[in-house]
């Protein structure tokens, strides 16, 4: 009889591989990210905190001393089977999830470029972990129609156990491959050509998976709910289409390969906002979703990942990189709600700078995240602690008691939220904590920022490494932490002793 925790058995205790299994994800949870874990799938304090006392009676080991079971064993209940390739050189035991990836391996370990077949043999593969603990290991094939396809793809470990770091360029679809679709593919409502469709296939298998959302399952939410969605509507689907062509560019190795996705972006992007601006009045799901999309097209046009703004399509949404925009920007990539206030406020009654201030706040949920804590640097929460006493003396005295009352409850947030960064090194986790801290500040706080008062600039440069966490995680993010960080060195006084005070902010 397994033994299992949480509403509807979510968790599973596989006690001969010391592992923790989610049975709705279907991957084992790190210890240290158990917490957050659970947090996303909505259990809250009190069961949570008795999940947590059961399970930490349970022996469970770090990813990288789980022990691989051996080849051709029973598949692992709870994971997913992949269809994968064992190489055949003779005494080498790399697996892989891709012919492609398996191409690679033989250039890279055997000195062949052109492999002649039968080079590998079709096997069927699991995981425990993913991301950067990811470990494939051989399990019995079962019958064809229970495997499903990876969904990074490409990545690939050796068969006794070594560590591989996620390589997200692997994800990428070649040229040359064209990829294996259902046999009964849906009837859409509109036409896609071959070249859509490979859009299509890496937005439901690689891209749904990178994105942020409050949906206690993100990827459920993108790759289930947004496509249901987009069968029906051609503009949604557009949109879709436009944020895989931005993920493959940001994976191409090529300046040509990067230039032709960015291009198939913005033509997919400009119909999706023809669509969505006319459907967007109606505050829809769809039109929520949509309010999403246009927030990650904007973080990549601040991370330079697509065209120049003189783009029709960019310029729909180029907004100058102003502090309060960008940070409105980052929420709405996962809350829906925000998002869409924030896009249509030009519309509305209030303005722009009035809407951007008024961060999404539940106070459950930041009761609740509150709780998650890690190992932070040490020498990073001592400045934080040290930081009103820094920037007293190196700036003038506040204008009012409050002002200063309202730096002081952003920094103490900053703290926790660093802490809960540290709870695990994962998307879900480093988001969680970026995010957090923004639903925290008080509309005094953000008016503050968008009159570019010191204190504020330098608190949110400590904010910095944080986003910096985050965007290891999600490519639209990239590059987009020292940029911040450099905006806020511009805007501040030039003067080297309020200067130094934001030097050296590293996560």
């Amino acid at each position: 009889m397994p033994i299992t925790f949480g509403p509807d058995d979510l968790l599973e205790y596989d006690a001969i591989n010391r592992v923790l299994i989610c049975l709705a994800c279907r991957y084992a949870i790190q210890k240290a990210a158990l917490g957050s874990h659970l947090l996303r799938h909505k259990v809250y304090r009190g069961e949570r905190q008795r999940m947590l006392s059961a399970i930490s009676r349970l022996e469970l080991a770090e990813p990288d001393q789980v022990q691989l079971p051996p080849a051709n064993g029973s598949p692992v209940r709870g994971l997913p089977i992949l269809a994968g390739f064992r190489c055949a050189a003779d005494g080498c035991e790399r697996l892989c999830a891709s012919l492609k990836r398996m191409r690679r391996h033989w250039s890279e370990s055997h000195g062949v470029s052109d492999p002649v077949e039968p080079f590998c043999c079709a096997v069927s593969l699991q995981t425990f972990f993913r991301g950067t603990k990811l470990r494939y290991f051989e399990v019995a094939s079962p019958g064809a129609g229970d495997q499903s396809p990876s969904a990074s793809g490409d990545d690939s470990v050796n068969g006794v156990g070594q560590e591989h770091r996620l390589d997200l360029g692997d994800v990428a679809t070649s040229t040359d491959q064209t990829p294996r679709l259902p046999q009964q593919p849906p009837s859409f409502p509109f036409n896609l050509d071959l070249e859509m469709l490979k859009y299509f296939y890496h937005f439901t298998t690689a891209t749904s998976l990178t994105l942020p959302s409050q949906h206690d399952d993100p990827a459920k939410h993108w790759q289930t709910n947004a496509v249901a969605q987009a069968l029906d509507l051609h503009w949604l689907m557009c949109g879709l289409l436009a944020i895989s062509a931005s993920h493959l560019a940001s994976l191409s190795n090529t300046a040509t390969a990067k230039r032709a996705h960015q291009q198939r972006s913005s033509q997919f992007f400009g119909e999706f906002h023809t669509g969505w601006n006319l459907a967007k009045s109606d505050s829809g799901t769809a039109a929520k979703t949509g309010a999403q999309i246009v927030c990650v097209r904007r973080c990549c046009y601040y991370a330079f990942l697509d065209s120049p703004a003189t783009d029709r399509s960019t310029a729909l949404i180029a907004r100058p990189f102003e502090l309060p925009s960008f940070m409105a920007t980052v929420q709405g990539c996962a809350d829906p709600e925000f998002a869409l206030r924030l896009e249509t406020s030009d519309t509305a009654d209030n303005t722009l700078e009035q809407t951007i201030s008024r961060f999404t706040r539940n106070e459950s949920t930041v009761t609740e995240t509150s709780q998650l804590t890690g190992t932070a640097p040490p020498e990073m929460l001592e400045r934080l602690r040290t930081l009103p006493y820094r920037m007293a003396a190196a700036l003038q005295k506040p204008d009012s008691a409050r002002d200063y009352f309202e730096v002081l409850c952003a920094i103490n947030a900053l703290a926790e939220c660093w802490s809960m960064s540290y709870a695990a090194d994962d998307a879900a986790t480093t988001w969680l904590a970026m995010q957090s801290w923004l639903a925290r500040l008080s509309d005094r706080f953000m008016q503050m920022l968008s009159r570019g008062n010191p204190a504020t600039l330098i608190v949110l440069a400590y904010w910095s490494p944080l986003v910096e966490r985050a965007e290891r995680h999600s490519w639209f993010l990239r590059g987009l932490a020292a940029r911040l960080h450099g905006h806020v060195v511009r805007e501040l006084p030039d003067d080297s002793a309020v200067k130094s005070l934001v030097e050296d902010l590293k996560a």
